[in-house]
């Protein structure tokens, strides 16, 4: 099984039904299914009354603590042996679960290129998508160092188990998704799948479409945590090995 999570809250859950809709259209290898985990930050409970009657969905709310927390959240009730992200407002193109379950028979981690998707219908590749296979040693540290991250670190799957060992998505005010990215990357080589798997949704109620998310103060702290502690766990040597299926 593959856990999808998805983080959602009150304001952000107008997409919530197409990205359920973009996930049962997915195709699955032989003996694979897939769960949905949708968390939402905050206890509304909105998105219920958006949500269809699915066995394979698994819904929760918690109190509020931004999207990092409730990603963590869901891993409670996470049942796969891998974990991949989707954001409510977002979009799996065909073949996207089946191409992080075939990468992930090698690698613990893995991430893949998006299409942005504009209110008019147009997308638009990401302009500086790293090559189809392995990573190189530290390129997204170096990158991220140099603030010019190649892929968009809210389009990743991983082994679960190597999820949980990292602590989650770390408790930050946002870029949460590049902390784990980052962190994925200190202890254990990964790939980038080249061919588009999501849809990312641009739209002005989109939390980083925010000004004050990028509050250049609130910001620097994030990826300041986000850089830290990827160096921190390259310097203790610890090294996850892929766990094949």
């Amino acid at each position: 099984m593959i856990t999808v999570v998805t983080p959602v809250f009150f304001g952000g859950h107008h997409h919530l039904r197409d990205a359920y809709e973009s996930l049962r259209q997915q195709e699955m290898p032989p003996g694979w299914e897939w769960q949905w985990c949708v968390q939402e930050d905050g206890t509304t409970d909105i998105p219920h009354y958006l949500l269809p009657d699915d066995p394979r969905i698994s819904y929760d709310s918690s109190l509020p603590g931004r999207a990092g927390v409730a990603r963590t959240m869901a891993l409670a009730r996470a049942s796969g042996e891998l974990v991949r992200t989707l954001d409510a407002d977002d979009l799996l193109l065909p073949g996207a679960l089946s191409r992080d379950i075939e990468v992930l028979r090698r690698v613990a981690w893995c991430t893949s290129a998006g299409l942005d998707l504009h209110p008019d219908g147009t997308t638009v590749p990401g302009p500086y998508d790293p090559a189809d296979g392995p990573l190189p040693k530290d390129l997204f540290f170096t990158e991220q160092r140099e603030n010019r991250l190649s892929v968009l670190a809210a389009n990743l799957a991983a082994h679960t188990d190597l999820v949980r060992a990292l602590g989650g998505w770390p408790a930050l005010t946002g870029a949460e998704t590049v902390g784990l990215l980052l962190a994925l990357e200190a202890v254990t080589p990964g790939e980038f799948i080249a061919e588009p798997s999501m849809l990312y949704r641009r739209h002005s109620n989109q939390t980083t479409a925010s000004p004050c998310y990028w509050n250049a103060e609130w910001n620097q702290a994030r990826l300041t945590l986000a850089l830290g502690r990827a160096t921190v766990l390259r310097s203790l040597g610890w090294t996850w090995p892929p766990v094949l299926s």
